[in-house]
C-alpha cells in the first residue's frame, strides 16, 4: 500500500521500449522523507483529476477506488530512454521527469492528449468531469512538485570516479 515501482514503456505496443522507473510512495511515507529528498518527487493528484492518468481498457468505474488511493501519491520518475527526442538508444544521463501540472511548462501538448483519446476511443473530458473532485488530496505537500514554485528541474552530471566497495549513502 506505501509504496509501488512501476516500469514505464513508451507504448503499449509489444515492441515497446523499457523508458524508465517511476516509485511511488504512499503521503505518509513521502511526509517522513528528508526536505532534500522530497524536493525530488511528484505530486500524482493533477494527473489523475485532469484525465491525462489513464488505464486503458479498464473501466472507470473499476478504478474509482484506486484513483483516489494513487491521487495521495507521489512519484519520483528516473527517464532512462528519451525517445521523444528520437534516441534510438538509451543515450546520456538518466533524467528525473516531473509530472504534468496545470501550469504552463508542465503542460501536456492536445495533440499529444487527442492522439492518445483517439487510440483508447476515450475523452478526458469526460475523465475530467467524472472524477472532479474526487481525487484531490485534502493537501499537497509543499516540498513536492518543486519545479512549479522554481520553474527549475534537476539535471545529473556524469563524473568519473574512484571505485569503491561500498559507497557512502547521503
Amino acid at each position: 500500500q506505501d509504496f509501488l515501482q512501476c516500469a514505464v514503456y513508451d507504448s503499449d505496443d509489444p515492441s515497446a521500449r523499457l523508458i524508465g522507473v517511476e516509485y511511488i510512495v504512499s503521503s505518509r511515507v513521502f511526509d517522513a522523507l528528508p526536505p532534500e529528498e522530497q524536493k525530488l518527487w511528484h505530486s500524482h493528484a493533477y494527473e489523475i483529476e485532469s484525465g491525462l492518468w489513464v488505464n486503458p481498457r479498464v473501466p472507470e468505474m473499476i478504478l474509482t477506488t484506486e484513483l483516489k488511493d494513487l491521487a495521495q501519491t507521489y512519484g519520483k520518475f528516473w527517464c532512462s530512454w528519451q525517445v521523444d527526442r528520437g534516441d534510438k538508444l538509451p543515450l546520456g544521463a538518466p533524467a528525473l521527469m516531473m509530472s504534468p501540472q496545470e501550469v504552463n511548462i508542465g503542460m501536456v501538448k492536445p495533440e499529444l492528449v487527442h492522439k492518445r483519446d483517439d487510440k483508447y476511443k476515450i475523452s478526458t473530458e469526460n475523465l475530467k468531469n467524472v472524477r472532479m473532485g474526487t481525487a484531490v488530496p485534502e493537501s499537497i505537500n509543499p516540498r513536492a512538485d518543486l519545479w512549479k514554485q522554481t520553474g527549475k528541474g534537476f539535471a545529473i552530471d556524469i563524473e568519473q570516479t574512484e571505485m569503491k566497495l561500498r559507497a557512502p549513502f547521503p
